[in-house]
């Protein structure tokens, strides 16, 4: 595995904005990553998937809510 990314980083990759990114979290569209010994949020390649996702649901005009919808379908 690749090492985990910050939160701009993760922004910067995606073209998700670093506040959208906090949204998400908290509401469920996107795990919540795991802490460093420095507070840091870490994201992983998972995280980049998802969010991946989602960006490109919203640029088909997706709504969140059935982007949840496809999220819980495709893990469970």
């Amino acid at each position: 595995m690749s090492a985990p990314l910050r939160i701009g980083e993760l922004a910067r990759a995606t073209g998700v904005d670093v506040e959208t990114i906090r949204y998400y979290e908290k509401a469920g569209l996107l795990p919540p990553p795991a802490r460093q010994s420095n507070g840091y949020r870490a994201y992983t390649s998972a995280h980049l998937e998802r969010l991946s996702f989602i960006r490109h649901g919203r640029a088909l005009d997706i709504s969140l809510a059935d982007i949840q919808r496809l999220l819980e379908f495709v893990n469970s």
